[in-house]
């Protein structure tokens, strides 16, 4: 250090010049040796050998915020008698090379600003809080952020009742695998936004009794949370809530969310809001009000397990942005955008990309076309299902589809007709005991009745019709070594396909 340099210096010429007498010399090295390891402040003492910044008496926020040697410092411990200052803003922001601080002996009772306290403290791996008292704290925001080496933290002791914000409190906590907040009173909290942002390590976190009445923004709220395998939020209540943009965005490990009792109506940003919620089977969107949503952009990109999503009642009479809204949603079968009104989305852009399973959508008189940027597979082509016969939306690799009205388009071939109408996969097993013939096959959806056609003498004739199971077997005594030609048919929707039957009947051999 820069000290121990002049000092040592000093000392040198002292001795040169026969000023050091031998009857002196041990004190006065020892006085040197002490002043080179430490450095005092008004508030704190520093010791170089060990990195321990030892905090005392009246703190003064700028001196420890702006500490030139931060850099050095491994370690922050707070005397008996550590006073805290209204004003805590950014205090420890920066010590990037300190991996415990243990202030349980500081008197916080005056703290109202905690924002950024412990900002970037990257290298943090233990925090003792356990003497603070929060009570008077309004801001909480970016209080954490940064510490990524942390794993554990303990706040139970916090009282946050009159705290208004929590924003990215805890954003890049990568090291923590569980949090308890459960005792939080968030009653008065309006930014929650990036609060959980980037803590993909959770691997559970209970927000249940979070009072969210007063929230007005829950954007980035868990984003990218990926090892969080359920997530209750099912009594938020976000009457007042205005942005949910990117709030579960990488929740990859959630498979089901309940969103019942979100209150949307204020809501003018739901861009990116589910995106890469890749293990998300089901999503009840039923009760949302889009009705103030500007941007929905991304929102369900990469749901790629959803296999229905119901947005049936959306309005979005005021959205703008639309781009990669279902982008990569691969399981979808069926989308109905019956209510929606895109007079003024300004982006379709890939807003079907990726969505190779899609073969129904039901488009409103509000939703005048699909245009080429939308990039919906156009496979063998769309067909409206008024006429399924004429192929409107063009031969390019990406359907166009020109709407009037509401109609439900299908893409070619339509699933209900290439579904088979006739018994598959039958199986036969032979009794020489009994001599007769066992059947058994696959259902075939939507019939209710099968039936047993033999063909005798140059005719088909039917033996049964009113098998109600996927199997039969033949009578007995039947003539061993006599050969039968055997269909089995099926009845769908009041229809007998028996030619079908016939096609794919089976020989059989009695033994």
């Amino acid at each position: 250090m820069q000290i121990k340099k002049v000092l040592a210096v000093v000392m040198s010429l002292c001795m040169t010049a026969g000023v050091v007498s031998y009857g002196a010399p041990v004190i006065t090295q020892s006085i040197t040796a002490e002043a080179a390891d430490t450095i005092e402040g008004s508030c704190y003492s520093f010791n170089e050998e060990t990195g321990e910044l030892t905090l005392k008496g009246e703190i003064d926020r700028r001196t420890i915020r702006n500490f030139s040697h931060k850099y050095y410092v491994t370690s922050i411990f707070a005397e008996e008698g550590t006073v805290f200052p209204e004003n805590c803003y950014d205090m420890f922001s920066l010590y990037e090379n300190c991996t415990t601080i243990d202030l349980s002996n500081v008197d916080t009772s005056n703290v109202t600003n905690m924002s950024s306290m412990f900002h970037w403290c990257k290298s943090l791996t233990t925090l003792d809080l356990s003497g603070f008292d929060t009570s008077n704290v309004t801001t909480m925001k970016e209080m954490f952020d940064g510490c990524y080496s942390l794993i554990t933290l303990d706040l139970s002791a916090f009282d946050t009742s009159n705290v208004t914000t929590m924003y990215s409190m805890f954003y890049d906590c990568t090291g923590l695998t569980e949090l308890d907040i459960s005792s939080f009173d968030t009653s008065n909290v309006t930014e929650m936004g990036s609060m959980f942002k980037e803590c993909n390590n959770l691997t559970s976190l209970d927000v249940s009794g979070f009072d969210t009445s007063n929230v007005t923004n829950m954007s980035y709220m868990f984003w990218n949370c990926s090892a969080l395998t359920e997530l209750d939020v099912s009594a938020f209540d976000t009457s007042n809530v205005i942005y949910t943009a990117f709030m579960f965005h990488g929740c990859s490990g959630l498979t089901a969310l309940d969103l019942s009792s979100f209150n949307t109506s204020n809501v003018i940003s739901m861009s990116e809001m589910f995106l890469s919620c890749s293990n998300l089977t089901t999503l009840d969107l039923s009760n949302f009000d889009t009705s103030n949503v500007i941007n929905m952009a991304c929102m369900f990109y990469k749901c790629s397990s959803l296999t229905t999503l119901d947005v049936s009642s959306f309005d979005t009479s005021k959205a703008f942005y639309m781009d990669y809204m279902f982008n990569d949603c691969n399981s979808l079968k069926s989308l109905d955008l019956s209510s929606f009104d895109t007079s003024k989305v300004t982006d379709f852009n890939n807003m079907f990309a990726g969505c190779t399973d899609l073969k129904a959508i039901t488009l409103g008189e509000n939703f005048k076309n699909i245009k080429e940027s939308a990039t919906l597979y156009n496979g063998e082509g769309w067909v409206n299902a008024k006429a399924p016969k004429t192929v409107i939306s063009g031969d390019g690799e990406f359907a166009e589809i020109e709407n009037s009205g509401k109609n439900t388009y299908k893409r070619l071939p339509i699933e209900e007709e290439t579904k088979p109408t006739y018994p598959t996969n039958i199986k036969v097993e032979y009794s020489e005991k009994y001599h007769q013939v066992r059947f058994t096959w696959d259902k075939v959806e939507g019939a209710d009745r099968y039936g047993i056609a033999v063909y005798l003498a140059g005719k088909w004739r039917v033996q049964t019709k009113n098998i109600t199971d996927t199997t039969y077997t033949s009578p007995k005594n039947l003539t061993p070594g006599m050969t039968y030609k055997v269909a089995i048919v099926a009845r769908v929707n009041g229809t007998w396909d028996t030619a079908n039957a016939i096609k794919h009947a089976v020989t059989v051999t009695i033994k």
